[in-house]
């Protein structure tokens, strides 16, 4: 009778990692979430994007997306561990508030851990620095390293103070709840994918509390 309750409680095991993984595979194939260019169509908005936008609000856990002034469609999202929003330093896991610009975009291998899309934000800016120097969060050295880095348009120290990278990534993230990033914004992998070939580099991203 054990016997038969463990090999039950085995089969059980598969089932849900079995959904997992078709769950997962929907996604990053775009069999499942929504449909970015349909929401277009229905507010009557041609692609390319004119002028694209994208709008956080860490509180309410969405990511909204513009054309100009025009709200085209709003996607469910995750934020920084970190209840607090703003909290820029390293491993504080809390998602910065402000207003940046997409860097990059990269599809990456690691599928499982947080999606195969990812845009990149240019955190942190020269106002994250400021601010982060008059909080005697990043002392003279690092300051003046940072500076020069902007200067020569390179890429900040690595052991700079500062939280990063942060982007958008994906992430099947329904067994994670609505707060478990290192401060990044994380949408489902579906609706991310479905995204990423509409919103170009340069795209404006304004965080909000």
């Amino acid at each position: 009778m054990k016997k038969l309750k463990n090999f039950a409680k085995f089969l059980s095991f598969l089932a849900v990692l079995g959904a997992v993984f078709v769950g997962l595979f929907l996604q990053e194939w775009g069999l499942f979430g929504s449909s970015f260019r349909d929401a277009c169509l229905e507010k009557g908005i041609r692609l390319p994007l004119e002028e694209p936008k994208l709008v956080v609000s860490v509180k309410n856990k969405t990511l909204s997306v513009f054309d100009g002034d025009v709200l085209i469609t709003r996607y469910d999202i995750a934020t920084g561990k970190n209840a607090v929003p703003g909290l820029i330093k390293k491993d504080s896991d809390s998602t910065p508030l402000g207003e940046y610009r997409i860097r990059r975009k990269a599809i990456r291998e690691n599928v499982f851990r947080r999606g195969s899309r990812f845009m990149e934000l240019d955190f942190p800016t020269q106002d994250d620095i400021d601010d982060a120097y008059e909080r005697r969060l990043v002392n003279d050295n690092q300051y003046e390293a940072a500076m020069e880095a902007i200067r020569q348009d390179k890429a900040l120290p690595p052991e700079f103070p500062l939280n990063g990278p942060i982007g958008i990534q994906g992430n099947d993230f329904v067994f994670m709840g609505d707060r478990f990033t290192d401060g990044s914004i994380a949408m489902s992998n579906g609706d991310l994918n479905d995204l990423f070939e509409y919103i170009p580099v340069g795209t404006p991203v304004i965080i909000k509390p």
